[in-house]
């Protein structure tokens, strides 16, 4: 099975399903037969049930218990027209009688000259030269032309000739079995062929035929060629017919079985319930004959390799296996991506029996109506979210799905399909350099700025992903290499504050401030004490960006004074710091505020309004820090253009269409929005609006500068007048 090589076995000791039973009995009954004459033996089994399997075993027994039986192979499958096939087989039927017959002249020319009269004179020269050109074992050295001159002369009845024929094997004494295998293989007009040059031969002393073939594929094309016989014709040529058994599920399920578990080797444990289920309720009700079984391990051995460490093992095994088997509804799974992800946001028990019968129409139109249960169940064990649809149960999602890269998580249903891993994640592999417990601070975060500069799904940076991939296995990361991750993110904070990756609209999907907290907390909380919490946290903020350290800082105080007045305190448990901490951060913000306004950097930072707002939070009631700062730097022109850029800010519209029908937008419009709340706290407002005025004539600033100003002053009277 190293291979999955689908090739016959040909001793008992390989027989894997049961069949050396069978084929032992086959073989007592040829070897039983004293007198054959022209006696055909068959081989009743589908496509792909192991007859050739069943053959070699049957021509190992007889191989030894019946070493006077001459055995004469017909690969039928090599010659693919019916001349050819007229041809093949008087060629190897005289390769194989020509040994007893060599001494007989008279019989030898008897049986090249029955072939050319059964071939038909149309095909009689290209009969004698493929008679003999040379076959496999043949002995006879006739020459080509003399056999040629042989077949043309006249006056010999084919009933002369194999009388002839009979009388000296007869005499001989010497039983013959001709396998003729793999007609399968063939055309249905081929195989027929087949059929009527054993019944044309006839009853030939001690020779024997063994036939193997889909008895009811075979006896409809009987029919359609020979209506008024049907299966009678074939039970004229058939002396004894036997059905291959059905290989016991258990053999194939546990021969799959090992493919798998080679397959999965080397990867980390699966929980072999969950797989179980998957297994018997998809793959193996597919598995029906060994070629079945040989079929699949192929294909998944192939196209399991490039992304086997980024897909979850069993639901890839169980999308391949609907790929091979059930094509129509893989394809059905892979173009309905959003209803199915979607299935379960809905929880009208009163529209269950509707959208049952939608999604049934929908993935199961192509399937038999017998197989629509079966399959219903696979199709939930794979996506939970359809148990919101064919069963009484809401299941609409986990971060577990995500954890394990399921095909029924938005992040990596993708990946899947497209036999790479989707733009929505990151492969595993990365994943695992980030979290492993050698890298150091820089290599992560030489990682994560290369991740940066990188585009993938909804325009999003790479980042992005690497950032949601650790929230959804942040449990599985050791706290040492949590609190080197935490330092090493909070480090370069400022540069992962992106405007592709801002949510807005109908489209949003947080930014990569909030997918920091979120990592935060998914590494920190529900395994560590809050004095343990505390410690990590003070240690890797140690080096974090202004803007970051203000953000936890703020959230660590907030948990202990909600700015909502309605809201209570964190509970222990979703609490980052101590609160002794906590003020100890708040004051620290503070310093670094007031070092970024010495040094003139806090307006030409990312955010300098949120900067500002928090300074005028944190300082002391009535200091007057951020106004007496903000008022100086009215004077200068370059920072009144930076304050006029950091409340220019940015709305987001989406025209809904009119009445009647109208279309509305299918993208967002982007707008200037002029984000001026609590603005008067800062600056004193009028003398701001004043100076930019003045600064929109001055020699001092460049285009670009003073259409920033043009733009806040334009969208601040369009909030005055209501039209924001």
């Amino acid at each position: 099975m190293g291979n999955f090589d689908d090739i016959p076995i040909t001793s008992p000791d390989s027989d894997r399903f049961g069949f050396d039973p069978f084929a032992s009995a086959i073989s007592d009954c040829i070897h039983s037969i004293e007198n054959p004459l022209g006696s055909v033996v068959a081989i009743y089994g589908p496509w792909g049930s192991g007859k050739s399997s069943v053959i070699n075993l049957v021509r190992h027994y007889l191989a030894k218990d019946a070493p006077d039986l001459d055995v004469i192979n017909f690969p039928a499958w090599m010659y693919r027209t019916e001349d050819a096939l007229a041809v093949g087989f008087f060629k190897e039927l005289y390769a194989g009688l020509s040994p007893v017959l060599s001494d007989q002249t008279k019989a030898a020319g008897a049986l090249r000259k029955l072939g050319a009269n059964l071939a038909g004179a149309s095909s009689l020269a290209g009969m004698a030269v493929g008679l003999f050109a040379g076959s496999v074992g043949e002995k006879a050295t006739t020459a080509t032309l003399d056999a040629l001159g042989g077949f043309i002369e006249q006056g010999e009845a084919a009933e002369d000739l194999q009388a002839t024929l009979a009388d000296a094997l007869r005499e001989a004494g010497k039983k013959f079995l001709v396998v003729i295998d793999d007609l399968d293989r063939l055309s249905p007009e081929e195989a027929l062929v087949i059929f009527r040059l054993v019944k044309s031969v006839g009853r030939l002393p001690n020779v024997m035929y063994l036939l193997a073939y889909d008895r009811e594929a075979t006896e409809q094309a009987v029919a359609r060629r020979f209506p008024s016989e049907g299966a009678h014709y074939l039970e004229k040529i058939i002396q004894a017919g036997f059905e291959l058994p059905q290989p016991d599920q258990s053999h194939l399920n546990v021969m799959m079985g090992e493919v798998l578990n080679g397959l999965a080797a080397d990867l980390p444990e699966i929980d072999p319930v969950e797989f179980g289920n998957l297994f018997h309720s998809i793959v193996a009700p597919e598995l029906k004959t060994p070629r079945d079984v040989f079929r699949l391990a192929n294909t998944i051995s192939i196209t399991i390799t490039p992304i086997k460490s980024d897909v979850f093992f069993p639901d890839f095994v169980s999308l391949e296996t609907l790929r091979v088997f059930r094509p129509a509804v893989y394809r059905a799974i892979r173009q309905n991506k959003s209803a199915i992800l979607n299935a379960g946001q809905n929880d009208r028990y009163d529209q269950r029996e509707t959208r049952s019968a939608q999604y049934t129409s929908m993935l199961l139109r192509s399937e038999s109506e017998e197989d629509h249960e079966h399959l219903r169940d696979a199709l939930m064990r794979l996506f939970p979210q359809l148990q919101n649809v064919f069963a009484n149960m809401s299941y609409s999602g986990t971060r577990e799905w995500a954890r394990q890269r399921r095909v029924c998580s938005a992040e990596h249903f993708d990946t899947y399909f497209r036999f790479s891993v989707s733009p929505k994640t990151i492969p595993k592999a990365e994943l695992d350099y980030l979290i492993d417990d050698t890298r150091t601070v820089k290599e992560i975060q030489d990682r994560v700025r290369e991740a940066v500069s990188i585009t993938q799904a909804e325009g999003r940076t790479k980042a992005s992903y690497i950032l949601d991939e650790l929230t959804a296995h942040g449990l599985n990361i050791s706290l040492d290499q949590g609190e080197k991750l935490l330092s090493a993110l909070f480090g370069m904070a400022d540069e992962l504050f992106l405007e592709q990756d801002e949510g807005r609209g109908f489209a949003s999907f947080g930014n990569n401030r909030l997918r920091l907290h979120w990592l935060l907390r998914s590494i920190l909380l529900d395994r560590t004490t809050l004095h343990e919490r505390t410690e990590i946290l003070t240690r890797s903020i140690v080096g974090a960006t202004l803007q970051w350290h203000l953000d936890i800082s703020n959230d660590a105080w907030q948990d202990y004074h909600p700015s909502n007045p309605d809201s209570e305190p964190s509970s222990e448990a979703e609490t980052l710091t101590t609160h002794v901490a906590a003020e100890r951060l708040q004051a620290r913000s503070l310093e670094l505020l007031r070092a970024a306004a010495a040094s003139d950097t806090i307006l030409s930072a990312k955010t300098p309004a949120r900067l500002l707002y928090d300074w005028d939070r944190l300082q002391p009631y009535g200091a007057g820090e951020v106004m007496d700062y903000i008022t100086r730097a009215l004077g200068d022109d370059t920072k009144l253009c930076q304050l006029a850029s950091a409340f220019l800010g940015k709305s987001y519209s989406h025209g809904m269409g009119g009445f009647g029908g109208a279309p509305g937008d299918l993208v967002q419009r982007e707008n200037d929005r002029a984000q001026v709340d609590g603005i008067d706290r800062l600056l004193d407002v009028d003398e701001f609006r004043r100076r930019l005025n003045e600064a929109l004539g001055s020699d001092g600033l460049d285009e670009q500068q003073k259409s920033t100003i043009s733009r806040f002053l334009v969208a601040w009277e369009r909030r005055d007048a209501g039209e924001d």
